[in-house]
């Protein structure tokens, strides 16, 4: 197992709630930076207590904390014990969608931070003419082209093409925006009924090809243009299905 915690700072004798957060924060510290792997198990209730010097409510609460952010498991009981788990890209893409909406944020916003990002990825993509990229490219849009038999996985693989998309990039603070954009565009399609959301995929396979041929040639402005276009096309297609100017729906 990685590395045991290290002894904490306080030592209460009774549950403190500031005491509960310190020990919580020194352990999401040690999953986060990977000192905590995934599937590890935390030393005995016992050992914790005397390691960080902490009374057992304290560590209890502590360990609440990190169960509500879904950071460990604790099975409680004779053979219970507590599991590492990873951080959870749904879980917060999931929170930053409820923060959004409480923001009033719209579907037209999502769409417009779409098209502000993915022009740019691909500008920067076909200034690098990165082989491998493309190769990675070319096999999303050999899935989508596989999955047009069935509208839910078309869909899903035509998503999955913007997340590659922005993913090649190399940047993950880009990546992880991008993945929340397309959770809360697809929280609201799946609202659809099927047969609508389908049309949305329309041309998406020639699009793709298209900017995957200029990327290959390098041409970055005409692809950054050729994007852009073809997002707001599908902009234009979701506006006459939807509301862009209303609050975005909760996910189901």
């Amino acid at each position: 197992m990685s590395e045991m915690l290290g002894e904490a700072k306080t030592t209460p004798e009774t549950p403190s709630p500031k005491a509960a957060s310190l020990v919580a924060a020194q352990i999401r510290k040690q999953i986060v930076l990977g000192e905590l792997a995934e599937g590890d198990l935390l030393p005995s209730e016992a050992e914790m207590v005397k390691r960080l010097g902490v009374s057992r409510p304290t560590l209890r609460q502590a360990f609440r904390i990190l169960e509500t952010e879904h950071l460990i498991t604790v099975q409680r009981g004779a053979r219970g014990g507590t599991t590492v788990l990873r951080p959870s890209i749904k879980l917060a893409s999931r929170y930053l969608s409820d923060l959004l909406r409480y923001r009033v944020t719209t579907l037209g916003d999502v769409l417009a931070a779409r098209l502000m990002i993915e022009p740019a990825v691909v500008e920067l993509l076909a200034r690098r003419r990165d082989d491998a990229a493309i190769e990675a490219l070319k096999l999303a849009v050999r899935e989508q082209r596989a999955a047009e038999d069935d509208d839910t996985s078309l869909l899903n693989s035509a998503e999955q093409f913007h997340v590659r998309l922005v993913e090649l990039a190399g940047n993950p603070v880009l990546a992880q925006y991008c993945k929340l954009i397309n959770y809360l565009i697809r929280g609201q399609i799946r609202r659809l009924p099927a047969r609508e959301d389908a049309a949305l995929t329309l041309g998406a396979d020639e699009a793709h090809d298209k900017l995957l041929e200029l990327l290959a040639a390098g041409a970055a402005h005409a692809a950054a243009e050729h994007w852009r276009e073809h997002l707001s096309d599908v902009h234009a297609r979701l506006a006459e299905l939807l509301d862009l100017n209303s609050r975005l729906d909760p996910p189901d």
